[in-house]
């Protein structure tokens, strides 16, 4: 028994010496997967990286708030030069190029084939309006304006119907409906 809880101890101490043996290098190489982990799980990054959870939060918070990484970020958070500028980089590589500047930014490559239909749509219309959606867009502009107006002409005609209700009601209550006689 007590052979049994000496071993218990040296495997603890063993894996504090292994903890403690980290350097800071593979301790700011796992925050920034940490922190660029995308969709896999906390414990998922811990297990291939041979750590705990709770290490990877502590490394986190000492090494990772010293530099934002610049991939942390959301895609959809990202300005129209930025999309540009990723799908311009990306179409510039081959093969496993692409895969590592997708890596390396936090994308995906349906981001930038999102992007990339986004921007040929755009230029495809020369950027302007055609006269087609000119005269359909003044068209609707014109229906919009005759709703509105419309609208307001019901509006005023509900108010003054409920105040003819509401003084209809308060003569019956002081004179009494004309029904009873």
């Amino acid at each position: 028994m007590s052979h049994a809880r000496t071993n218990g101890k040296r495997g603890e101490r063993e894996k504090k010496e292994v903890s403690q043996q980290r350097t800071e290098e593979f301790c700011r190489a796992a925050v920034e997967k940490f922190q660029s982990r995308g969709s896999r799980s906390v414990e998922e990054v811990a297990r291939v990286l041979g750590v705990s959870r709770w290490s990877l939060y502590q490394w986190s918070k000492r090494y990772g708030r010293a530099a934002v990484m610049k991939h942390n970020r959301r895609p959809g958070d990202r300005s129209v030069g930025e999309k540009l500028k990723a799908v311009i980089e990306f179409e510039g590589l081959q093969g496993e190029k692409q895969g590592e500047y997708l890596r390396r930014e936090g994308l995906r490559s349906e981001h930038i084939a999102g992007w990339k239909k986004s921007m040929e749509v755009g230029l495809e219309g020369g950027g302007g309006l055609t006269a087609g959606m000119r005269s359909e867009w003044a068209a609707d502009k014109k229906k919009i304006k005759e709703l509105e107006r419309d609208l307001a002409r019901k509006d005023r005609a509900l108010a003054e119907t409920t105040a003819l209700l509401v003084l209809k009601k308060k003569a019956d209550l002081i004179w009494g409906s004309g029904e009873n006689e």
